[in-house]
């Protein structure tokens, strides 16, 4: 990977926004860049742009163009500079056959190939309905497909949007969010409709992968039941991935979750993978019915859970979709999840930290890089650590670490703490904060100690807070980080 100067990527920059659209700079980002820990700053993250050819453990979702939430050209050329390798989109039945039987993929054409123009694989989510078949005029949302004319008129839709993207798709989500709520009622229903689905996918495209469920539910009881009635109908052979939607107001508290669905999904399929398929955080206070509503929310603290949730999903191996590329315009409000902050217009205004952060994490943060266990930190503090190991090519090369087991805060005051770092002996590591994008030298705080066995180490005043930062040896990172630009 060629290495490049903070300086050419500015002039880079500069020269593609004056060929678009002229962004606001965001005073939020300005403030968490003049907040570097208290290190010396010896180099800053080089965003990668997104590219078909080079592996990603990461997503963005560029959902709800169905329904005209966000219009997509007017955030196009910003999907590829988020360095991501996927982007979830939704299929939009009634958007594509206004008329029985005539289907229209113009519009989804523009978002599909926009996306791979950008670099960027998508991925789709078919679901909802289509008033033109529901029952007394239901609407979009409003239930799921049940046997019968409507059904017909369903798998006809999906035979024919499979077929249309086969080739440019190659994973299919079915339906998003069928346990919202959960109800009993829901498990035959739901099962139903993603076998004759994924059946209909299969034949139009033997070779693609499917997603089951999009599930928000914490206690999994909807997964569970799913599976079970699936494993009855001897359809397991159809389940490539289970998808999930993880809005946790506490981040860390995913872990054991996570841990409890693996076990639940492994006694049917060890080989069923799982996705975080969707999941973000405001960037202000909202009120229900929204997710992690009434928490008086930045886009400071926005960021810093966005960051902690990704680094929490990496750590067990969940590869990870953050909603959402924009704000979205729903009919009762402007939604802030976005990477991009819009106006009531549908157009971006500035990219907030978030949007930055997710840079510096795809960048970064490289399939071959995997998560290790093992590594540990010990402190004498009373705030909850969190901490993990990173390795490449089989040597263990860093780990990541915060303060966790909280809702973040907005201040970008750190804590300087003394950390032994235990299973981990590094040559030349550097301090890498993903929220700000810099690099910091840590010789002022690396501490020599021979009573410590050979694969440990003790920082002293280590800047740590509750948004992560690793820890790791320069050479690892030496392709995507360059010299601060003066």
């Amino acid at each position: 990977m060629m290495k490049k100067t903070i300086a050419t990527l500015l002039m880079l920059g500069m020269a593609v926004v004056a060929g678009a659209q002229n962004l606001m700079e965001s005073s939020s980002w300005k403030n968490v860049r003049a907040h570097p820990a208290p290190l010396p700053v010896v180099g800053e993250i080089v965003p990668v742009h997104s590219a078909l050819s080079r592996p990603s453990f990461w997503s963005v979702g560029v959902e709800t163009l169905d329904r005209d939430y966000a219009v997509f050209s007017r955030f196009k050329q910003y999907v590829g500079e988020t360095g991501v390798g996927y982007g979830r989109l939704q299929s939009g039945w009634a958007k594509t056959e206004k008329e029985k039987g005539k289907y229209d993929f113009a519009w989804l054409d523009e978002h599909v190939d926009g996306l791979l123009a950008e670099g960027v694989q998508p991925w789709m989510c078919l679901g909802y309905a289509n008033p033109l078949y529901a029952k007394n005029g239901e609407g979009l949302i409003k239930g799921m497909i049940l046997d019968g004319p409507v059904m017909d008129g369903w798998l006809n839709y999906v035979r024919a949007t499979v077929r249309h993207f086969k080739g440019k798709i190659s994973m299919w989500e079915i339906w998003n969010e069928p346990d919202s709520p959960t109800k009993s009622d829901l498990y035959p229903i739901y099962t139903n409709l993603f076998l004759k689905t994924a059946k209909v996918i299969r034949e139009v495209d033997p070779k693609a992968k499917i997603a089951a469920l999009a599930s928000w539910s914490p206690d999994r009881d909807f997964i569970r039941q799913f599976l079970k009635l699936v494993a009855e109908a001897k359809g397991l052979k159809y389940v490539d991935y289970i998808t999930i939607h993880a809005y946790w107001r506490v981040s860390e508290t995913v872990l054991p979750a996570m841990q409890k669905l693996r076990e639940d999904v492994d006694k049917y399929n060890p080989n069923i993978e799982i996705l975080q398929g969707e999941a973000g955080c405001p960037a202000h206070l909202e009120y229900a019915p929204s997710v992690l509503c009434n928490i008086d929310w930045t886009e400071t603290s926005q960021a810093k859970w966005d960051l902690r949730h990704m680094m929490n999903f990496y750590s067990i191996g969940v590869p990870y979709s953050v909603f959402t590329m924009v704000d979205l315009q729903y009919d009762w409000k402007l939604q802030s999840l976005g990477l991009i902050r819009m106006d009531l217009k549908k157009k971006p205004v500035y990219k907030r930290p978030k949007f930055y952060m997710v840079q510096h994490v795809t960048s970064v943060i490289t399939p071959d890089i995997t998560p290790v266990e093992g590594v540990t930190v010990n402190y004498s503090g009373n705030r909850e650590m969190r901490c993990f190991g990173l390795a490449k090519d089989g040597q263990r090369i860093g780990c990541a670490l915060w303060f966790g087991w909280n809702i973040p805060e907005s201040s970008l005051e750190r804590t300087l703490v003394n950390v032994n770092i235990n299973g981990l002996r590094l040559k030349d590591p550097v301090y890498v904060d993903l929220l700000t994008g810099y690099v910091h030298d840590l010789s002022k705080v690396i501490s020599k100690d021979d009573n410590l066995p050979g694969d440990a180490f003790v920082l002293k005043g280590l800047p740590v807070w509750d948004s992560p930062v690793l820890i790791i040896e320069r050479e690892a990172i030496a392709g995507v980080t360059g010299p601060r630009k003066k």
